[in-house]
């Protein structure tokens, strides 16, 4: 793995130790899930909720199994980078759909767009400041003003596996690195 992709993941590790104790854990996931549903309004018990709340589940015990070596349901950064890559070698099956449903939560009205306003609100909720997640989208939606299910999936993608600098939209998905 090179420089840039270690940047990132360490970017990602800081996100999802949501509660700031230097390891991954189950519950870092149940508080992002609640403060990102609370974000944009939605009950978890609502279908778009739970298509999410699942899907960040999923997230979860994918790298639990893959990355919890010594089996204590933490995950440390020493284990999370090692893991990281092989799960992402499964994008579509494990970390695509936590992107969806999180479009679809910005997706408020269901016309296949996300607003800034509605982007921000959703990456402010995972940790990322409120001004890094309104240029991060400016960058992303290519000044239309709107984004696409396919703009994000594509950035998605691209900062989970992607080490070219030039493609600075998607390495900052998440603010600076």
């Amino acid at each position: 793995m090179g420089a840039l992709l270690d940047q990132k993941y360490e970017k990602l590790f800081a996100l999802l130790d949501v509660n700031g104790d230097g390891v991954i854990a189950e519950d870092d996931f149940e508080l992002m899930g609640a403060r990102v549903l609370a974000a944009v309004g939605e009950k978890r018990t609502a279908p778009k909720g739970k298509e999410y709340a699942d899907a960040l589940m999923t997230y979860w015990r994918a790298l639990r199994e893959t990355a919890d070596a010594d089996g204590d349901g933490r995950i440390d950064k020493g284990e999370f980078s090692q893991a990281l890559s092989q799960v992402s070698d499964h994008f579509d099956m494990l970390i695509a759909p936590l992107y969806r449903a999180g479009f679809r939560l910005g997706d408020r009205d269901d016309d296949g767009l996300v607003g800034k306003g509605d982007f921000v609100a959703v990456i402010a909720a995972i940790g990322v400041p409120e001004e890094e997640a309104g240029a991060a989208f400016d960058r992303l939606a290519e000044g239309g003003g709107q984004l696409t299910q396919d703009q994000l999936m594509t950035a998605a993608a691209q900062f989970y596996r992607d080490e070219d600098p030039v493609n600075s939209a998607s390495h900052l998905l998440f603010g600076a690195l």
